[in-house]
């Protein structure tokens, strides 16, 4: 359920400011469910704009928003756009060491910071992973500005989802304790990750904590993005690690990470120690290994939409390894082709919509459930602000922004005719 005190706008009757990438399947997906819906199409703000240092304001206006009125502020995924990945870690550099205060754990200390003249000058390497805990202080900088921003421009406009909820997703530490603050069924965690300074202090975790095979995750990562499936064999002691992260290692300057396509499974020590090491560095968060109910040989999970208090579309990804990502070439299943009962099904709908209302101030997420093969019990492994671009799948008969834009809050009022907004103007 929507909290009615910070999320105020039914998302059909007023107009829709969109902070976005200018162009691209997301903003164009968001663009032609309106359409459909006879809405009026969102005024979009780029990233770009915001991150040269134009007032949200100014650039909404620039957007052809009208003056007066107050909308419903949607953010949508700055990922896939190298200029814009650039720009928040420089804005994340030393020289800006403020507006941290959406920022988790933020006395932690980001690893071989980057100065905002060396942050513009990276240049783009597509699978190479660019100073994460860095890009995602600035990340946090941006949420707060915005955030900060509305609030005196727009004294009744909401968002769609609170920029400091947003936050907390993005970090898989901070989303876990907040779920499991909730009572929402989550993966035991192995240890507090402040405690995690490194591969040692991580295998003495799992020794004491009786926890040989464990997951562990890059904190703020995406797609698969710094994911390590970590186990050692308790009786001889042997390790292996399942991941797509990979590294070069030099003596005389910081190594180099990037993720591939392609899945490996590592055995050797050091190569493992590199690369658990490289996650501690930059925060990691490691919870138990959850065996995943399967399809013949295929390991199952689900990405579970949930808009407005209610679960719509759902895609199942059946993998050949431990780590299901779609573009780890992974395929992508109608939750009836999953075999999995449909008791399974609604207990994950059900969880996922428990998530949800872990974060009162904001409307919708893409949630994965683990589903436990051997009790069938499901688990929250994460929740994404951005989870929405559910590629050939209907809810409904709507693909899945159609279907988003269609809701309304569950404590919301009678709406207004979409064309009328705050203050007579007319979108």
């Amino acid at each position: 359920m929507i909290n009615p005190d910070n999320f105020r706008l039914d998302p059909r009757s007023v107009p829709l400011l969109l902070i976005a990438h200018a162009e691209g399947e997301r903003t164009d997906g968001i663009r032609q469910a309106r359409l459909s819906l006879g809405l009026p199409a969102p005024f979009v703000v780029p990233y770009e704009r915001l991150l040269a240092g134009v007032p949200l304001a100014e650039a909404a206006a620039e957007a052809g928003l009208p003056a007066g009125c107050s909308p419903l502020i949607r953010l949508d995924a700055p990922g896939e756009h190298f200029a814009v990945e650039r720009a928040l870690i420089a804005l994340g550099a030393p020289e800006h060491d403020d507006g941290d205060e959406l920022l988790p754990l933020r006395g932690r200390r980001d690893p071989h910071r980057l100065s905002e003249r060396a942050s513009l000058a990276l240049e783009e390497h597509p699978v190479r992973l660019m100073h994460p805990s860095q890009w995602f202080r600035g990340f946090c900088r941006l949420l707060a500005r915005i955030r900060r921003e509305a609030e005196q421009a727009w004294p009744q406009a909401s968002f769609w989802n609170d920029p400091a909820e947003i936050a907390v997703m993005f970090d898989k530490r901070a989303c876990h304790g907040r779920l499991r603050e909730a009572g929402v069924s989550v993966p035991a965690l192995l240890a507090e990750p402040e405690t995690l300074t490194g591969y040692e202090a991580v295998r003495a975790a799992m020794s004491e904590r009786r926890m040989p095979r464990v997951f562990l995750k890059l904190a703020f990562g995406s797609a698969a993005s710094g994911v390590i499936a970590y186990e050692i064999n308790p009786r001889t002691g042997a390790q292996r690690a399942t991941t797509s992260l990979s590294a070069e290692v030099y003596v005389q300057r910081p190594g180099v990470f990037y993720n591939s396509k392609r899945v490996r499974t590592l055995s050797d020590p050091e190569e493992i120690r590199t690369l658990i090491g490289y996650l501690c560095g930059h925060g990691i968060h490691a919870e138990r290994w959850i065996p995943k109910a399967m399809l013949g040989k295929r390991s199952l999970d689900l990405r579970q939409l949930v808009a407005f208090g209610e679960a719509g579309h759902c895609v199942v990804r059946a993998g050949e390894t431990p780590i299901t990502n779609l573009h780890l070439r992974s395929r992508r299943l109608a939750p009836a082709e999953s075999g999995l009962p449909e008791e399974a099904l609604a207990a994950a709908r059900s969880e996922a919509l428990a998530a949800m209302r872990a974060f009162p101030g904001s409307a919708s997420a893409g949630i994965d459930v683990l589903i436990d093969r051997t009790g069938g019990r499901p688990y929250i492994a994460d929740v994404n602000p951005f989870g929405d671009l559910l590629r050939r799948v209907a809810h409904d008969g709507m693909d899945p922004y159609a279907w988003e834009m269609s809701r309304r809050p569950a404590n919301g009022q009678p709406c207004a005719s979409p064309a009328i907004v705050q203050g007579g103007q007319h979108a």
